[in-house]
């Protein structure tokens, strides 16, 4: 199906992201700006709340697992429609599956997933739902993968350009998706690939936290 067109403007620094948006549009660093949690932190909860129970789901624990997915899903994107004055129900659907899924895979890291029961359609957490973000775009889904790893090695202390690289893919990947989408603004994408990307980086992290260094081995 199509999705809304994005509006033609560009709001400037200090100014609505768009009419009736309640994201306020701020230059410099995408890092030292407000994130996607502070304008609607119970969408977050919402959002973790239904990758755990997702997780239930691919445990074998029922379908009733399945339906708590879906609707703590569909609080998420009924809240943030709210609270960032931004909405079509299509595109956030596709942004709050993606941010769930990837929440989901740090639950999952430490078991193999390939027997996992798949939800039937026509659930969003489906593989063969064409409401994927990473099927839409499959270069904004690297992105923002790259962008989790630059971010993490960033934290590290690893590399200092680390920091640029990461805003770069985070911003290219908003600006692809604001392209196959549109309908949000370009600074809420950049938000959400903010977000997605920091959920990817702190995965990283729990993950190298409790797996033995190699040098202990």
């Amino acid at each position: 199906m199509p999705f809304p067109s994005r509006s033609p403007l560009d709001a400037r620094s200090g100014e609505p992201a768009q009419p009736g948006s309640l994201i306020v549009v701020e230059d410099g660093d995408i890092l030292m700006r407000r994130g996607l949690p502070q304008y609607a932190p119970s969408a977050q909860v919402h959002v973790i709340e239904a990758a755990q129970s997702l997780e239930d789901f691919r445990l074998g624990r029922g379908p009733g697992a399945l339906e708590s997915a879906e609707s703590r899903a569909d609080r998420a994107m009924t809240t943030f429609r709210v609270r960032t004055g931004e909405g079509d129900v299509d595109v956030w659907q596709v942004a709050v599956t993606y941010m769930v899924e990837l929440w989901a895979t740090r639950y999952s890291g430490d078991r193999p997933t390939v027997f996992d029961p798949a939800p039937p359609p026509p659930s969003p957490f489906t593989p063969v739902s064409p409401m994927r973000l990473e099927k839409i775009s499959r270069e904004s889904h690297r992105l923002v993968l790259d962008a989790g790893r630059r971010l993490d090695r960033a934290q590290q202390g690893t590399d200092d350009l680390d920091l640029a690289r990461v805003q770069h893919a985070m911003h290219e990947a908003a600006g692809l998706l604001r392209a196959e989408m549109g309908a949000l603004s370009m600074p809420l994408w950049v938000l959400i690939c903010c977000y997605c990307a920091q959920v990817q980086a702190e995965t990283l992290r729990l993950r190298r936290a409790s797996t033995p260094a190699a040098g202990n081995a």
